[in-house]
């Protein structure tokens, strides 16, 4: 007698699910790993520094445990049942309330950064302003995503709301919005900020290359959440992802903060040679310690530190080079 024995493939609907969030746990890896060198190594940060790099570690930690959770809850104890993905779990909405502020945290020191570098102007507030004002929107619409997932919990993942999904586009696209004009703004402010040196403006070369990775990263991952979710209405493609969206936010932010150290012995250590070994003999070695402690003062600001070597008296001393001034953009990442 023949039998036959039926199943059901659900890989085209789960498959997405377990290797998006198998790359989240590589991408938090990458993230522990990262603070783990960049706490011991950066000890004298600012209070408010070292309080974000601890909340963006802890909030990631938590998002994927909460992502590990509602995979576990949709794969084992409903294996081979795709009834449960009519309900979305509580810790998904939870983790996207976390991911919101993730994501607003890293969006606000970025346009911290941009106070450390912008020149006087009108116009360059304006700009801090409209991107501080999208990064809000995009919370807002964060805020308004997870109020929805609780509300209509039974038409998240398939039969989607139409209030879900009108939030979602809003957080998602203003995220994007925001990170491009952050990028944007930096390097503007950057390139404006060059004189003509050439480790000076090395230094500014190689920070904005790091920018532009950082902005490129984030703003392609976004783009690819809100096309995934728009063009597949009946998949679960976007959840791929949304789980890793997060992930290369809190990773760029700690690469941001690791990447000071390498850039300043990159790009300092010709330029305190050369002033150290200045032909001007009224330079004492006092004065160039000193100066070299100021790089570390994280209250320092990239731009008046340029201005005040615009003076003329300014200009016949060699440790007032605005090189070493340079470096406190490094420091302040």
């Amino acid at each position: 007698m023949a039998s036959s024995n039926t199943s059901i493939d659900l890989s085209s609907i789960f498959a997405p699910v377990y290797w998006g969030f198998v790359i989240s746990l590589l991408f938090g890896g990458m993230t522990i790993v990262q603070a783990y060198n960049y706490f011991p190594k950066y000890p004298n940060d600012r209070p408010r520094v070292r309080f974000a790099a601890a909340s963006m570690l802890v909030l990631d930690l938590l998002s994927s445990a909460l992502v590990a959770y509602s995979v576990y809850y949709y794969l084992v104890p409903q294996f081979g049942s795709i009834l449960p993905l009519g309900t979305a779990t509580v810790e998904m909405s939870v983790e996207c309330l976390i991911s919101t502020g993730i994501t607003l945290t890293s969006q606000l020191y970025f346009a911290h950064q941009l106070l450390s570098v912008k020149r006087s102007g009108r116009g360059n507030w304006i700009i801090i302003g409209i991107i501080v004002v999208c990064a809000i929107l995009g919370f807002a619409g964060g805020i308004g995503c997870t109020v929805s997932m609780i509300v209509f919990r039974h038409a998240v993942l398939v039969n989607r709301n139409r209030t879900f999904e009108i939030f979602f586009g809003i957080a998602k696209a203003f995220g994007a919005i925001t990170d491009i004009l952050a990028t944007g703004a930096l390097c503007a402010f950057l390139t404006s900020a060059k004189t003509g040196m050439r480790q000076t403006n090395g230094l500014i070369d190689s920070l904005m290359k790091f920018i532009i990775h950082r902005g490129a990263l984030v703003t392609s991952m976004q783009t690819l959440l809100l096309i995934s979710f728009y063009a597949f209405p009946t998949r679960l493609h976007w959840l791929a992802f949304h789980f890793n969206v997060t992930k290369l936010y809190v990773n760029t932010f700690f690469a941001m903060l690791n990447a000071r150290e390498g850039l300043k012995e990159k790009h300092l250590s010709n330029t305190a040679n050369s002033a150290l070994f200045s032909d001007d003999t009224t330079v004492s070695k006092d004065r160039y310690r000193a100066k070299l402690a100021n790089i570390n003062d994280p209250e320092q600001h990239l731009i008046r530190n340029v201005e005040s070597f615009s003076n003329e008296e300014d200009r016949e001393k060699p440790l007032e080079m605005p090189t070493v001034t340079k470096t406190v953009v490094v420091t302040n990442l």
